[in-house]
């Protein structure tokens, strides 16, 4: 039975009374005089809810899921990457630098969790394995959040990196790279690019990392915010959808609200960590995207019998050894060697050149999320919520804001480092040379930032925002098809409503499609074969047939450029098949893709190579766009393991859009045809002439597949149909 079922539940916090109940949509709704006590129960509802992906999570980012989940050669591996990046320890570091009030939440906050945690009731899931999860810390809480910081953020900026000096490696001139990638500026000497070539890769553009289902990946998203000028209320109003992986259960977020005598909150936030992620206050409303801020560089690093060159001088790498113990099995020794600028990627007894990573968001951070983070249930302004959002530190995130006062803002969060002169951040560096060495990070205050621009909007969907930057901190983004088109839809009406963002979040018009037909109408022959691209609207409906017509041919078309004409076709049908490479950054590839003329081409022009591109297109089976969308939401523990009739997965379900519509919905495959995706998980919409903000949600509260909230919302937000939370 649900104990928040009814009535709900009482319980004693650290100053007084905490009441718990749910709403009828089953989103918890925590109660207490002081707002200390907010956080207990937030704890509480965590642990309550979400036991199984609040333990699961830890394990895995922990790096022991081998230890206490089951000893495959997987999960081993996962265990391994983990434990190179140390998340864990830098965790426990960091507990010591959270301020007393940040430190308060997350002891508070953990007493919560351990309510439960600590008590006989287990996940059955856990009975089934013989496990009992230990309490929950302050360092759990600052871990995840680093977590968060790592996975598929950090990571993706790495792959693309890595995947530079694969293409050097290949025989690719630096010329063809500069136009993939127009900010890299770089002018190294002919002597240091053979020293690339040599450089050994131990491992690949997509990590182990990516098979773990259970890790919350935050891939991209969407928000905008436009001034009461633009709304038909008078007031700001503030939309948020971050894209996540969809086929997961139960979604990442958990939905609250929260009420004491001083303040309310509605929204989300991810079990685990003590703080809301997104939603808003009485006073202010916010919602982030991710960054895509260059925070990591690769420096090579010359390595000769187990040791590394500085200058002239040889030295020995500083040896971490950690124990990967199994549930089955003995347990597996590995030795990390560090350096001034990272782990080492390789072995030292290897001689030749190898790369460490530099990570600014690594060691030494962590803290400053849950200490800026804490301002920002109570801050009472845009303008005075504006520099703790710009100095949270688990990663770059875009963060639109807006207050009852009626202002709107934007910053960027993360730590760009200051690199040696023409050093553009995506070339790696010689490590032994010590002038390339980072002269600190950045101010926060030159990240990008906005405050109540003349045009009465700000969106941002994981695009370049150096334009409104004091310094350069983006080297690669995604496409800005989605951006543009929240810029034209904002910008077309000042009578902005809920029902206006909400039919936003659901646009399926493509501006990467409006490009391409400009360029694509005049080759196409007369003839009943080529209406169904001409034809076109541009959207990507369910039943578009001319949307699958459309992709056909674009994907020709980058199968040709950069298969038979560069990479090989083996190389780009896994960085589009197997990878999420090509998923994320179209839009570099596109760059290339529609200039009239390129080093990419082999010689010939992008119309003859469209031409190519269009017969094959339209020999490919072209079926309704919504039919080949289908996928599974699984279980982040069974994962498709169970029969379908017990009920742990769910679907299939359509996955609307594609890259460049406002629902962004990217659907690829991993490792052997484990499909990912990433698309809206969570849509919100709140106007500040009203308390309460407006969801949908790819999931329900709880991860108890037995419970009735365990895919509650799911049918509602494929629907479009929001629910109303009033606190």
């Amino acid at each position: 039975m649900d104990r928040l079922s009814g009535s709900g539940v009482e319980l004693t916090g650290v100053d007084g009374t905490v009441s718990i109940s749910r709403n009828e949509h089953g989103i918890p709704h925590i109660k207490a005089r002081s707002s200390i006590d907010l956080f207990f129960g937030l704890g509480w509802v965590h642990a309550y809810d979400r036991p199984l992906e609040l333990e699961l999570t830890r394990l895995v980012a922990k790096g022991v899921a081998a230890e206490f989940l089951e000893a495959s050669e997987e999960l081993i591996a996962t265990d391994i990457y983990m434990r190179r990046y140390d998340i864990w320890g830098d965790g426990q570091e960091q507990v010591s630098s959270l301020t007393p009030e940040a430190r308060r939440i997350a002891d508070v906050y953990c007493a919560g969790v351990n309510e439960l945690v600590v008590s006989k009731k287990r996940p059955f899931e856990f009975k089934l394995i013989g496990h009992r999860p230990k309490p929950w810390t302050p360092a759990d809480c600052i871990m995840m959040t680093k977590l968060i910081g790592l996975i598929d953020m950090t990571e993706t900026q790495g792959w693309i990196e890595k995947l530079i000096v694969q293409m050097l490696q290949k025989g690719v001139g630096l010329e063809q790279l500069r136009e993939l990638f127009p900010y890299l500026t770089d002018e190294p000497d002919p002597e240091f690019i053979d020293v690339l070539k040599e450089v050994k890769l131990s491992e690949p553009i997509v990590p182990p990392t990516v098979r773990w289902q259970a890790l919350p990946r935050m891939k991209a998203s969407n928000n905008w915010v436009v001034a009461g000028s633009r709304s038909a209320s008078g007031k700001p109003i503030l939309c948020g959808d971050p894209h996540l992986d969809s086929a997961r259960l139960p979604a990442i977020w958990q939905e609250v609200m929260l009420r004491s005598d001083e303040l309310w909150f509605a929204g989300c936030t991810v079990p685990g960590i003590p703080l809301p992620a997104l939603g808003r206050t009485g006073t202010l409303a916010w919602s982030p995207t991710y960054g895509y801020m260059d925070d990591i560089d690769f420096f090579v690093e010359d390595v000769k019998g187990g040791r590394y060159r500085r200058g002239d001088k040889w030295q020995d790498f500083k040896v971490r050894e950690e124990v990967i113990r199994l549930k089955k099995g003995e347990p597996r020794t590995v030795r990390y060697h560090e350096n001034e600028h990272g782990v080492l990627d390789g072995d030292p007894a290897i001689d030749g050149y190898q790369l460490c990573m530099a990570w600014t968001l690594g060691r030494g951070t962590g803290a400053d999320t849950l200490n800026h983070g804490a301002y920002l249930m109570t801050a009472a302004s845009v303008e005075e919520a504006m520099p703790h959002f710009a100095a949270i530190d688990f990663c770059s995130q875009n963060w639109v804001c807006a207050d009852a006062a009626g202002n709107i803002g934007y910053h960027q969060s993360g730590r760009s480092p200051v690199r040696a002169a023409g050093c553009g951040g995506l070339l790696p560096m010689p490590g032994w040379d010590t002038s390339y060495d980072w002269k600190g990070t950045c101010p926060v205050s030159d990240n990008p930032s906005l405050f109540n621009p003349p045009e009465g909007y700000i969106g941002t969907a994981n695009q370049d925002m150096n334009y409104c930057a004091g310094a350069q901190v983006c080297t690669i983004a995604m496409g800005d098809w989605r951006a543009r088109r929240i810029h034209e839809l904002l910008a077309a009406r000042k009578d902005h409503s809920v029902e206006s963002m909400q039919k936003m979040h659901y646009d399926l018009y493509s501006k990467h499609a409006e490009e391409w037909m400009v360029i694509l109408k005049p080759l196409l022959p007369e003839g009943p074969r080529y209406d169904v691209l001409r034809d076109w609207n541009m959207r990507y409906d369910s039943d578009s047939v001319g949307a699958s017509t459309f992709e056909n041919v674009y994907l020709e078309l980058a199968r040709l450029v950069f298969g038979e004409q560069s990479l090989g076709q083996e190389v780009i049908a896994y960085l589009m098949d197997e990878a999420i490479i090509f998923a994320d950054f179209t839009g570099s590839f596109d760059k290339v893709l529609q200039r009239e003329e390129s080093l990419w081409f082999g010689g010939e022009t992008r119309d003859d190579l469209l031409s190519i591109a269009l017969e094959r297109g339209l020999d490919r089976e072209a079926r309704p766009w919504g039919e080949g969308r289908k996928v599974m939401m699984n279980n982040i523990m069974f994962a498709g393991r169970l029969p379908k009739w017990l009920g742990f997965d769910y679907g299939p379900i359509e996955i609307i859009g594609n890259r460049a519509t406002i629902p962004q919905g990217q659907i690829f495959h991993t490792f052997g045809g484990r499909q990912g995706t990433f698309s809206p998980t969570f849509k919100f919409v709140t106007d500040f002439a009203e308390e309460c903000i407006y969801s949908t949600m790819a999931g329900g509260p709880s991860d108890r597949r037995f419970s009735r909230w365990y895919t509650s919302g799911i049918n509602d937000w494929l629907a479009g149909r929001y629910r109303t939370n009033r606190p």
